[in-house]
């Protein structure tokens, strides 16, 4: 999207939403944000997500209603970490926004990539600061608090009822990091291969030995493609492939020709098709459980 074109959007003249509804709208840029935001709310908040669940968050363009309701948010929740770049061109309230991983700046983690398209065509790159910082669920809950402290200034008669909220949310991710812990124990020195980087800060704090190639699940492999992966194998002699997404059936086929079994490992950036950020997550994990000898 045209960055003048953000920029032509004036936030002069917009009164936040407050003035006009009882409740505090809330923007939230990709779905583990909206969901602790969800969970953490009083009856106060009310909690919005604009993005086509057919895209990745990380790399949607709004339109200009979509702009126009994000300006007039009263909370503008941002991932960091780089993530929803077009958040660094449009003209936002900057007072309005809580940048959830101002505390672990520190703890990024810096990546190479190349250029290539998801189902929508746009051409994107994962290099530079990973994103999926929640996939780390210590993380997650830094960033579940700094929405939480958000809430409670915005709502001090309230903070008992969000501050209950965000302690049952914690300990969600807690037995989350819990159980992560004991799959990567049960992993250890077990090497895999991911067809995406979007892994990273999981493997980190799970110590999961991992490699990532920027395939999608969907895509015909070529023989690029297979040199490739037997690069990789040849010095990481990987047994399974872990997707983001369900795989087409001849992907898995070739894996199989190739000695790798597919596990899906869904990073939950958008809406899940059913549950919930918290079954997702347990999905995930008791599949890589699986995988242990």
């Amino acid at each position: 999207m045209n960055t003048l074109r953000f920029l032509a959007v004036a936030v002069v003249g917009l009164s936040p939403l407050s003035a006009l509804a009882d409740k505090l709208v809330v923007q939230a840029p990709n779905y583990p944000l909206y969901y602790f935001a969800k969970e953490i709310a009083s009856e106060s908040f009310e909690i919005r997500y604009r993005v086509d669940p057919e895209v990745d968050p990380a790399f949607w363009e709004p339109s200009d209603e979509d702009l126009i309701a994000y300006q007039k948010a009263d909370i503008i929740l941002r991932n960091g970490g780089k993530y929803s770049k077009w958040m660094h061109h449009a003209s936002l309230p900057s007072s309005r926004i809580v940048d959830t991983t101002r505390e672990i700046r520190d703890q990024f983690i810096e990546t190479e990539g190349e250029l290539h398209t998801h189902g929508d065509g746009k051409v994107h790159s994962h290099g530079g600061i990973t994103f999926t910082t929640w996939l780390d669920f210590r993380q997650a809950i830094v960033q579940a608090n700094a929405i939480a402290r958000r809430f409670r200034a915005m709502k001090p008669g309230e903070a008992s009822e969000i501050e209950e909220n965000l302690a049952q949310l914690t300990t969600n991710l807690e037995a989350l990091d819990k159980e992560a812990k004991k799959v990567g124990t049960q992993l250890k020195e077990i090497p895999f291969v991911a067809s995406h980087p979007v892994y990273q800060y999981f493997s980190r704090a799970y110590d999961v030995d991992l490699m990532a190639l920027e395939w999608e699940p969907e895509m015909e492999i070529s023989p690029k493609h297979e040199s490739e992966l037997k690069a990789i194998l040849a010095k990481h002699p990987a047994k399974h492939m872990i997707w983001e997404g369900t795989p087409s059936e001849e992907n898995v086929a070739k894996m199989k020709e190739m000695g790798l079994e597919s596990v899906v490992f869904s990073p939950a950036g958008n809406k899940p098709e059913e549950g919930d950020f918290l079954s997702v997550m347990k999905d995930n994990l008791e599949k890589l459980s699986e995988v242990a000898p």
